[in-house]
């Protein structure tokens, strides 16, 4: 499965009328976050594919893409792969519904666990995504408190064992910051500001 993940700016190459030709053998669209809720549509629109996506700090309270699944704080199973999603950053000031404090990011985690517990343990389905805005603490994160990671999603990972997991929020320059870790045999990818991956393998 080919996976365009897309994260925190809108892209020329992707916002195109070249848009089906350049990404057609896409199989799903995920979006990190702080993206127009727009630019997803037209994403939805054009390549006519499963649309994924969860909030960035810069999005809008009620954020919402018309054609797209809102998985923040969700599991969902789309074409055959199971996703978790966990949007929103660290919180860096007062107001912001889509800022977290790692107490708060704790409670969503938990709030999913049950569920992870029911595919992964009982009915033997595998945790194939996790989908996030921010990173985990010191992999991809940078040292400002807006943009260090969440210390709950290295442990989240460990729990669920996905193969893949997708964020964005740190604004990588990939020529010199490393965007492509393995950590406890799941592959992360920095999306920014798009990127084409596939869904891998488990590497042990």
């Amino acid at each position: 499965m080919k996976i365009l993940g897309l994260s925190d700016q809108v892209n020329p190459f992707v916002y195109s009328d070249q848009i089906a030709e350049r990404f057609s053998e896409i199989d799903l669209v995920v979006g990190c976050g702080d993206l127009p809720a727009d630019y997803l549509e037209f994403v939805v629109s054009t390549l006519n594919v499963p649309v994924l996506y969860v909030a960035g700090n810069h999005d809008v309270d009620e954020y919402k893409v018309p054609g797209g699944l809102n998985i923040d704080g969700r599991s969902k199973a789309v074409k055959g792969v199971r996703v978790l999603g966990l949007g929103g950053s660290p919180r860096y000031k007062e107001k912001g519904k889509h800022q977290y404090t790692e107490r708060e990011m704790v409670f969503r985690a938990f709030k999913l666990l049950p569920g992870i517990f029911v595919q992964r343990y009982l009915l033997k389905r595998e945790i194939d995504i996790l989908v996030t805005h921010a990173p985990p603490r010191g992999i991809h994160d940078m040292k400002d408190p807006a943009h260090q990671g969440f210390i709950i999603f290295r442990n989240l990972i460990r729990y669920a064992r996905p193969k893949l997991m997708l964020h964005g929020h740190s604004h990588a320059t990939r020529s010199l910051e490393v965007t492509e870790t393995v950590f406890e045999g799941c592959t992360f990818f920095n999306v920014f500001p798009y990127r084409v991956v596939e869904l891998p393998n488990r590497v042990e």
